[in-house]
């Protein structure tokens, strides 16, 4: 997937966005959470293409899945919606443990998933509610979003050998 595609499916995602927060939240309760490195890059081109196509203007948060630590860093998602924001989503271990963390300290209105590519191969029952691409992969396949200088650039399917 090249970086002309993805900025394409992050667009096409944020104006997504932008029609459920017209639908469920009239006003601007939006928190945008990317998780680990690569989530949090697709989560601040969303919020970009937020500010460009609906003048909505949102800072992303980072939130590290593995630090323990981290938990003390989610904003306040109280009566908010919340989008939590990955590259990739393939068990879904991953977000289950933000969604764990968040609802162990917060009562969001609404939390939603979005990620820029599905790879199905689900152990946990949690889906992504907006979803850039659908990749079905083989359990022994690897999908890497690539970075350059923190931003996306482009995603690489690594076949079994």
């Amino acid at each position: 997937m090249s970086q002309a595609r993805i900025d394409r499916t992050l667009r096409r995602m944020a104006i997504q966005v932008w029609e459920k927060l017209k639908e469920k939240e009239p006003g601007n309760n939006l928190i945008l959470i990317g998780l680990n490195e690569r989530g949090y890059a697709t989560a601040q081109k969303i919020a970009q293409y937020l500010d460009e196509v609906a003048d909505i203007k949102t800072t992303p948060h980072q939130y590290h899945v593995h630090d323990k630590a981290a938990s003390r860093n989610i904003p306040d998602c109280n009566e908010k919606f919340v989008l939590l924001v990955d590259d990739v989503i393939f068990s879904g271990k991953t977000m289950f443990s933000a969604l764990s963390a968040i609802c162990n300290i917060y009562e969001p209105n609404t939390i939603e998933i979005a990620t820029l590519i599905d790879r199905g191969h689900r152990k946990y029952p949690l889906g992504s509610d907006l979803t850039g691409i659908k990749v079905p992969t083989k359990l022994g396949e690897h999908i890497e979003v690539m970075l350059k200088k923190g931003a996306l650039d482009q995603a690489i399917l690594f076949k079994n050998k």
